[in-house]
């Protein structure tokens, strides 16, 4: 399994999931030219792609979900109603690449509903339903049996589910939008602030921390700490959080990085298999 960041963070998100000849797009929230130039940069043309998995609509998660979809061919998978909310948005029919008003959408839909699982070529896909103000938000077990991955993004509070989900991942990518003490303090209007605090809105570093803590097992895992905001949080902020609540000896075991808006990390099954198995 090869797992690239292409984007994170409120700019837009993206990543890349290959296994065999299965690639899926997880989020697509890029414009569609940008986001094929970045695919190419790791080898992979838009045609190539197998599928667009969506966790949810805001525009930072599907801005070129739908351009790419139709001139590539590509099937878009979500749960039903984010896929209708896609279908209705405005900044998704605008990226629509329509020769007339009239003319048919012809975008290809494999439905999902918040919960189930399913097989995707070589990966085995099951959807988390999680908390976030949007209409169906879902995070995703990614699996090749041999290998799994979990995403977690844009997410207000951390579940029972979510940490199941977690719990089976080697590489972990999870949301670490904000500091809290930072946000409070920060610019932003204060109904914002509260929207991100909130149930439904987004974890900070802490809470990320407190999951990665709560699921930590001496098993070799590598955290990608996702979606961070550029006004409320840094990278530094973010490693600092979840390196104080693991703590030396369980650090030994955790293999932490911070995903950043432009490309990031990739983590390479086959690159790391020597690594894993000296422990």
């Amino acid at each position: 399994m090869r797992v690239v960041s292409l984007a994170s963070g409120s700019s837009g998100n993206a990543l890349l999931v290959e296994a065999g000849t299965t690639r899926v797009l997880v989020d697509a929230g890029l414009q569609a030219p940008l986001l094929t130039a970045r695919l190419a940069k790791v080898g992979v043309a838009p045609g190539d792609l197998s599928a667009i998995v969506l966790t949810h609509e805001h525009q930072d998660h599907m801005a070129g979900a739908l351009a790419l979809a139709e001139r590539h061919h590509v099937p878009l998978s979500s749960d039903p109603r984010t896929l209708a909310a896609l279908f209705a948005s405005p900044a998704g029919r605008f990226e629509q690449p329509r020769l007339t008003e009239d003319e048919p959408l012809q975008v290809a839909i494999d439905p999902h509903p918040a919960g189930s699982t399913w097989t995707l070529g070589s990966l085995t896909i099951t959807s988390i339903p999680i908390q976030h103000d949007a209409v169906a938000p879902c995070g995703y077990v990614i699996s090749t049996g041999a290998w799994t991955l979990c995403v977690i993004t844009d997410c207000g509070s951390v579940t029972a589910a979510m940490l199941r989900g977690l719990q089976r991942a080697q590489l972990i990518v999870l949301e670490a939008n904000h500091d809290r003490e930072r946000l409070i303090r920060g610019p932003y209007p204060q109904h914002l602030k509260q929207r991100i605090l909130g149930p439904n809105g987004h974890l900070g570093n802490h809470e990320a921390a407190e999951a990665i803590m709560s699921i930590w097992d001496e098993s070799p895992r590598w955290v990608w700490l996702a979606h961070l905001s550029r006004t409320n949080n840094t990278p530094e902020l973010a490693r600092a959080a979840v390196t104080a609540r693991l703590g030396t000896r369980r650090l030994r075991e955790v293999h932490l990085d911070v995903a950043p808006p432009g490309m990031g990390p990739t983590w390479d099954s086959a690159a790391l298999f020597g690594a894993v198995t000296a422990h």
